[in-house]
């Protein structure tokens, strides 16, 4: 809404390019996961990948990472690895130095690290350039990622949880059911359903209101 209100670039290619941007925003949401991979060079391809939810409207760095099948690697196993390793050094265990497995996870942590903040460089100094130069094709882009990515935020979902070879749920480090993917539904017209609506209604009327205040605001102090 905040890009597109003041947006008045209207032509062929702009209208091309928010086509291809919302086919890309709903293809990457119905994406299948891929499976976990713990090698170094793709972990810090997903921090510089992750780091994008940052800067481009419309994709999470969150969502991605479940994408790459690395979330629970990156963001539970390897931060629960940190915590540990802070925790033992705090009460003078350094013992966690002859844990291989956790050597590995403050590894993973280290270059996904480093890969965030190459990505936040990149995708910074990228989006600037193309904005500078292609500010109407560009704009046109992001709109049709946020309108392609609303899948993800798809209230009506069933969430599906990844299974070991017995049937088994797999669990993470804390013990919580690992997340694979989403059944998006459409819901039957019930009370619950009316709230639901309801209430997304009231955040649009909340948005607008926001902005005409805003707007009235601007004009008292200017």
């Amino acid at each position: 809404y905040y890009i597109g209100k003041d947006f008045s670039g209207w032509c062929g290619k702009t209208i091309t390019a928010l086509v291809i941007g919302t086919a890309i925003g709903v293809s990457v949401s119905f994406l299948d996961p891929a499976t976990q991979n713990d090698n170094l060079w793709f972990v810090f391809f997903c921090g510089m990948i992750s780091v994008s939810g940052m800067t481009l409207p419309g994709f999470s760095g969150s969502f991605i990472l479940i994408l790459l099948g690395n979330y629970v690697l990156l963001l539970v196993d390897s931060v629960n690895a940190l915590y540990d390793t802070i925790f033992d050094m705090i009460s003078g265990d350094f013992t966690f130095i002859e844990n291989v497995y956790r050597i590995q996870m403050l590894k993973v942590l280290a270059v996904f690290t480093v890969g965030s903040l190459a990505g936040l460089i990149t995708f910074s100094h990228i989006l600037n350039y193309v904005l500078h130069h292609f500010r109407n094709i560009t704009l046109s882009i992001l709109m049709g990622f946020i309108i392609g990515s609303l899948g993800v935020v798809w209230p009506w979902k069933k969430t599906i949880f990844k299974t070991t070879e017995n049937g088994d749920f797999l669990l993470d480090t804390r013990g919580e059911k690992v997340i694979e993917n989403y059944n998006r539904y459409i819901p039957e017209l019930n009370q619950d359903t009316l709230y639901a609506i309801g209430f997304i209604f009231i955040g649009i009327l909340i948005v607008l209101w926001l902005e005409w205040y805003g707007q009235k605001t601007r004009k008292i102090n200017g």
